[in-house]
C-alpha cells in the first residue's frame, strides 16, 4: 500500500493507478521527495487562491465593520461585539471568555467596574472586572472553562444571574447582541429599567 494525496486535502491508501476520483486528481506518492513536491503544489494553490482560510470566520470579521472613530484597537474597542471572532488566537490575542456589560436595559451606557463571576462544569471558578467601556476578557492561561459555564454579574448592589449556562461559545455577544431579536437575548445589563446616565466614561 502506498499513500496518496488528493486535492481535497486528505490522505487515502490505495494500490490503484492514478485516477480521477470525483473532482479530485489522486497522485501516487512513492517517495518522500514526491510527497514534499505534492505539498508544495497544494500550498502554492492555497496561496494563489487564498482558499485555505476559514471563509465563515473571514465573513464574520468583515461583518464586524470598521473601528469606531477615536477608539483604537485595544481593550476598550468594539464594545458589544463578539470578541472571539477575532480573539481566537489565529490573528489576535486569544480569549476564552469575553464580552460587554451594560449599565441599563437600553444598553446605552457601559457598566464599568462590574464583577463577572464564572463557575464551570467542573466547579472551577473565576472572576474578572469590566473596564470603563464595560468590556471584560479572560485569557486561556488565567481560566479556560470546562463547559458548560454559569455566569453571575454584580455591581453596586445589583446582581444579574444568567438563567441558562453557556455551552461552548465564549463570546457573550454571540447571543447577547445590542438589539433583542430572534437570534439575540439583547445586551447584558445590570439595572432592568432606564434612567439617568452616570457620569462615567473612558479617559
Amino acid at each position: 500500500m502506498r499513500p496518496v494525496l488528493d486535492f481535497d486535502f486528505h490522505f487515502q491508501y490505495t494500490g490503484a493507478r492514478p485516477t480521477w476520483q470525483g473532482r479530485s486528481f489522486v497522485m501516487l506518492l512513492s517517495s518522500s521527495s514526491k510527497r514534499a513536491a505534492a505539498w508544495i503544489v497544494v500550498l502554492g494553490l492555497c496561496a494563489a487562491s487564498s482558499g485555505c482560510g476559514d471563509p465563515l470566520r473571514e465573513d464574520a470579521v468583515v461583518r464586524l465593520g470598521d473601528e469606531l472613530p477615536g477608539v483604537p484597537a485595544g481593550p476598550l474597542h468594539r464594545a458589544g461585539q463578539p470578541c472571539l471572532v477575532c480573539h481566537d488566537g489565529s490573528t489576535s490575542t486569544p480569549f476564552s471568555v469575553a464580552g460587554t456589560i451594560h449599565l441599563r436595559i437600553d444598553g446605552a451606557q457601559p457598566a464599568a467596574s462590574a464583577l463577572v463571576h464564572f463557575a464551570d462544569g467542573l466547579g472551577n471558578t473565576y472572576r474578572v472586572a469590566t473596564n470603563c467601556a464595560g468590556n471584560f476578557f479572560v485569557r486561556p492561561g488565567d481560566y479556560e472553562p470546562a463547559w458548560p459555564l454559569w455566569v453571575r454579574v454584580e455591581r453596586e448592589g445589583w446582581t444579574q444571574v444568567m438563567e441558562s449556562p453557556v455551552n461552548g461559545d465564549g463570546s457573550c455577544a454571540s447571543c447577547h447582541a445590542p438589539a433583542p431579536g430572534p437570534g439575540s437575548a439583547g445586551p447584558i445589563y445590570m439595572i432592568p429599567f432606564e434612567g439617568e446616565p452616570e457620569e462615567a466614561g473612558c479617559p
